[in-house]
Order: C-alpha cells, then sequence, then structure tokens
C-alpha cells in the first residue's frame, strides 16, 4: 500500500518501558479548572449545608442581653487619684500615650475590684442558689442533676463585665433564654456585689462600729440595772425627791403643830365652861390626839429611827428623822442612775456617727441604668452561622478536591499509596476480627 506524504506512522510503546507518573498540578489556573470540573459537586456542598446549617440554626435557643451600667463609688483614695489624673492628662507622657496612672503605680481602682468581686465563687454561688441555675441552665437535671462547677462555667460564659478607662462606668451584661430573667439576673448582680462588698469591708470606721455596738450592749444593761435599782429603791422607801419632800413635810409639819396649838387653846376654853363629859370637849380632845399621833409619825418620833423605818410609826412615808439616811441613798442611787443615762447617749452618738463614717467608706456601686426585659434578641445570628458553616465547607472541600486529585497522581508504587494500603488492610482485619467476636 503506498504511504503518502501525510501518513502519521504509528509507533507502539515498548512494553518493557514503565510509565512515568504524571506530575501533580500546581498552577493556579490547574487549581481553578479543578473546581470548575467539580461545580457540581461544590454546588451540592453548598446548598445542602446551606439548609442542615439553616435547621441548626432554627433549633438553637433565642438569647436575650441585659445590661446594667454602673458607677463604682469613690473611697478614701478618691482624691489621690483625682489628682494624679490631673497630673496625667495636664500633657504629660502618660496621657499622650493613653496610659491609666493608677495602673503605672500599681493602685488598685475600684473598677477592678468590682470586676474580681464579680468573678469571685461567692457572688456566682448566691446566684446559682437564688435562681436556681442548676435546673434553669440544664434542662434534664430533673434525672441528671448538674453540679456548682459545671453551672459556675455557663454562668461565666453568660455573664460579662467591661470598664471604660476614660469615664469609669462599668458595664454588666447577662445573657439569658429569657428576656425577664435576664433583667432580674442584671440587677441581683449588683445587690450581690454589694453585699459581698460590705462583708469584704475591714476599715477603721467599721471596727469602730464593732466594739462601740458591744459596748453599748454592756451600756445599755447597766442603765436598766440601775433604773431598776432606783425604781425599786423608791417604790419601797415611799421617796421620790428627798429635797422637795423634805420641803413639803416640813410645812405639813408646821400645819399640824399651828392646828395642834390651836386645838389646845379651844380646848383650854371649852373645858373652863364645860365639864369632861360634854360632846364638844371629847370632840376636841380627840382631834388634839389625832394631831399628835400625825406629828409623832411625821417628825418619827416615838418609834424607831432605822433608816428601813421609811414609816416611822407606820406610816405611808418616810419621817423627817429617816428622811437625810434615805436621801443620801436615793442620791447614790439616782447618780449611778444618771451617770449610766449619760453613758449610754455618749455611746449611741458615737455608734451612729461610726455607721455614718463606715457608710462613706463602704465600697458600693450607683446604678446608672437599671437592667430591663430586652427587646429584641441578641443572638443566635443565623444569618452568620450560615454563612460561616457555608464558607468552612467550601474550604474543606477545596482542599478535599485539591487533595483527591494529588493524590491520583501518585505512583502505584509510591511510598505513600503503600503505606495507606497497608493501614487500610491492617484496620479492614480489625473490624472483621471485632465482628467475628
Amino acid at each position: 500500500m503506498a504511504v503518502s506524504d501525510r501518513t502519521i506512522p504509528r509507533f507502539e510503546p515498548p512494553l518493557e518501558t514503565p510509565e512515568e507518573p504524571r506530575q501533580p498540578q500546581r498552577g493556579g489556573v490547574d487549581f481553578l479548572l479543578l473546581l470548575w470540573n467539580s461545580r457540581r459537586f461544590l454546588w451540592s456542598v453548598t446548598w445542602k449545608t446551606a439548609v442542615v446549617s439553616y435547621a441548626i440554626a432554627l433549633l438553637l435557643p433565642v438569647h436575650y442581653q441585659a445590661t446594667v451600667k454602673l458607677v463604682p463609688a469613690e473611697n478614701s483614695s478618691g482624691g489621690m487619684m483625682s489628682m494624679i489624673s490631673k497630673l496625667a492628662g495636664g500633657g504629660g507622657a502618660a496621657a499622650g500615650l493613653g496610659l491609666d496612672p493608677a495602673a503605672l503605680l500599681g493602685m488598685k481602682t475600684p473598677a477592678a475590684f468590682y470586676i474580681e468581686v464579680l468573678k469571685s465563687r461567692t457572688v456566682q454561688d448566691r446566684m446559682i442558689d437564688r435562681f436556681d441555675l442548676r435546673k434553669h441552665y440544664h434542662k434534664v437535671s430533673k434525672y441528671f442533676p448538674s453540679d456548682y462547677y459545671t453551672t459556675r462555667k455557663a454562668l461565666t460564659s453568660f455573664t460579662s463585665m467591661d470598664e471604660d478607662k476614660k469615664s469609669g462606668v462599668l458595664t454588666l451584661e447577662v445573657t439569658d433564654y429569657k428576656p425577664q430573667m435576664a433583667a432580674d439576673m442584671a440587677n441581683a448582680y449588683v445587690e450581690e456585689m454589694n453585699k459581698l462588698a460590705a462583708d469584704l469591708n475591714t476599715s477603721d470606721a467599721h471596727r469602730e462600729k464593732e466594739f462601740l455596738e458591744s459596748r453599748l450592749k454592756g451600756a445599755r444593761g447597766d442603765l436598766a440595772n440601775a433604773s431598776k435599782a432606783l425604781s425599786q429603791f423608791s417604790s419601797s422607801k415611799t421617796i421620790m425627791d428627798p429635797q422637795n419632800q423634805g420641803k413639803a413635810m416640813m410645812d405639813a409639819a408646821a400645819r399640824l403643830q399651828g392646828e395642834l396649838i390651836a386645838t389646845d387653846a379651844e380646848l383650854r376654853g371649852l373645858e373652863q365652861i364645860y365639864s369632861s363629859d360634854n360632846t364638844r370637849v371629847r370632840t376636841l380632845k380627840a382631834r388634839q390626839q389625832e394631831l399628835q399621833a400625825q406629828l409623832r409619825k411625821m417628825l418619827g418620833q416615838g418609834g424607831s429611827t432605822a433608816p428601813d423605818d421609811s414609816a416611822g410609826n407606820g406610816a405611808d412615808y418616810p419621817s423627817l428623822r429617816s428622811l437625810p439616811i434615805l436621801g443620801s441613798q436615793y442620791a447614790d442611787l439616782y447618780r449611778e442612775a444618771k451617770i449610766q443615762e449619760a453613758v449610754y447617749e455618749f455611746l449611741t452618738q458615737q455608734y451612729e456617727m461610726a455607721k455614718i463614717r463606715e457608710a462613706k467608706e463602704l465600697p458600693s456601686v450607683r446604678v446608672m441604668d437599671k437592667a430591663i426585659p430586652p427587646e429584641r434578641k441578641s443572638g443566635p445570628i443565623r444569618t452568620l452561622i450560615v454563612a460561616l458553616s457555608v464558607i468552612s465547607a467550601l474550604m474543606l472541600t477545596c482542599c478535599f478536591l485539591y487533595g483527591r486529585a494529588h493524590w491520583a497522581q501518585l505512583a502505584p508504587d509510591d511510598s505513600r499509596r503503600v503505606l495507606s494500603s497497608e493501614i487500610a488492610a491492617e484496620l479492614s482485619r480489625l473490624i472483621h476480627r471485632k465482628r467475628r467476636e
């Protein structure tokens, strides 16, 4: 057969020459070509990932975030801190670089103190017990009770507190599944922080208040005992005010003496006219005897003169003879009662002043904006979840396609292929062995 000039001869490759492995494609155009050829697979991965991620995002619980803004109260070092801030803000190097003067000097700021109080285990446990968060955060805790450790970690992830370095305002944010619950927890955090800060207060005013409080209890008991002794003595001896009572008794004795003199004169006149059996004479004699008996009782005559015989001869009031001794005892008891009353009043004033000083030094936060139930949810952001899921899936798919293409270009006797084949075979044998057992 004639061979034309356009005929291309065919040459069979030698059988003994091995086929050289193709080199992996390394260019960017080759990688784009690989992705273009797998565009159907990439599209399938994209929409399936979008559907699955959106379904998962819909199943995630909705979160609400409540915010409280706080202003820390100034402590005793507030003047020093303000002076340092003015010096730093007056064109100093620290102000120019945006540095915190308190941090440069190693001083503790109130905001840092409250942030540490917020992170303390005591405050977290109080919040857990107050709102029963072990059941609130773990719906299956009825059958599998959650411990405090796990609940603290969940509460920490749902709570954040930031400080504005310029204004010093603290922002406390609490996230929860319910709007009202988030607001209540944020407001309760402020109460618990103030309580713990009050428990940690060990200032001089606090120690002085504790001492005065214990001393005030003793002074109250001493005053009660002194008042009781004075009242019992006054009741048993029938004495209230020795000076005025003695003056009144002297006036009463003078009146009795005058009545007795007048009665004696009238009786002598009647005895000259009438006999001793006359009615008027006997009446005046009886009156004379009564006045004499009352005068003897008042003067303390005709009976015991001991101080405890307050009535002389059975009177309901102390006699003039025993009144000075009883007045001395009354004065001692009255003086003791007045001393205890003065001590009690002084300690009460000092105690109230110590309470005022303690309240001034007590670290506390003032609420600028109270937490209210949020009107809008704070999470989850479903669009962001779907977008990140799709992007991650596409990146993983591209890596998979590139790896698969690179693997396909490896020679059959490549060490990587041999190693993977041996590992796969060994795993297959182990699986069959386990199934047989």
